[in-house]
């Protein structure tokens, strides 16, 4: 506990690594109600309130609402997390492409592990709402240090 609190604090102590984590919150923040608002249309869209005494159309038609919010939102994210949060200037197939790869795949995993398994888990004990915000939650953590140690990580030097 003493490791992660001194961590924190020279993240916070560091200018540089500050302006970093605040972007990548507001940012985060951003791409989550860009989720939330794509989600909130699907669900319209598709009649997903009609659906609740239908539990296996419910449980479909969930991920289907889930599934295109985060398509959406993961592009959304690739390109303010690429150019604003670790202000990433990779170029062409070698730079950008990679990055967007690896993103794409970071997402991917995340969205396996947290979107459909977990998400499709909690679905038969809570309601879809109050179990997107805990997937979300878990996504905007994993993700972050995806992109800082993975994704977008600075060459030494």
């Amino acid at each position: 506990m003493k490791k992660i609190i001194a961590s924190m604090r020279g993240i916070w102590n560091d200018p540089v690594k500050r302006k970093e984590l605040i972007l990548y919150i507001a940012f985060g923040l951003a791409t989550t109600a860009v989720n939330w608002i794509v989600y909130e249309i699907m669900r319209h869209l598709v009649g997903l309130d009609a659906l609740s005494q239908d539990p296996v159309r419910f449980r479909l038609m969930g991920n289907v609402c889930n599934t295109t919010a985060w398509v959406i939102s993961v592009l959304f994210a690739f390109f303010t997390n690429k150019r604003y949060v670790f202000q990433s200037h990779e170029k062409g197939w070698r730079g950008a492409g990679r990055e967007f790869a690896l993103f794409v795949s970071a997402r991917l995993l995340s969205y396996f592990l947290f979107d459909i398994g977990l998400y499709t888990l909690l679905l038969f004990v809570m309601p879809d709402r109050p179990d997107k915000l805990i997937t979300n939650v878990l996504v905007v953590i994993f993700n972050y240090f995806a992109s800082k140690l993975v994704i977008f990580k600075k060459p030494k030097g």
